[in-house]
């Protein structure tokens, strides 16, 4: 009886998100890095500068952090999926 019950919740959450996603909204935590974060540490990353110093200079544009300075595992983070998305581009 337990197991149908979860079974049962469990397609009423999944509905709920594909009918919130079909209004465009989106769940889970807003991304902190947007593009032109990501190109500007690609761009310093390139000319060897070292992560916790990129770190340092890129500032949150918005959200609750806006004008702090993500992590460096954030920045590692970016940079590590940049790097698969140009190993798949090729």
């Amino acid at each position: 009886m337990a197991e149908s019950e979860r079974e049962y919740i469990r397609e009423k959450s999944l509905e709920g998100q594909a009918s919130a996603r079909e209004r465009g909204r989106h769940g889970g935590r807003p991304k902190v890095v947007d593009d032109n974060m990501a190109d500007y540490a690609r761009a310093l990353r390139a000319q060897g500068v070292p992560v916790p110093q990129i770190a340092g200079k890129l500032v949150i544009p918005s959200g609750k952090n806006k004008g702090e300075h993500p992590s460096v595992a954030t920045v590692y983070r970016l940079l590590a999926e940049a790097d698969a998305a140009d190993d798949t581009d090729e």
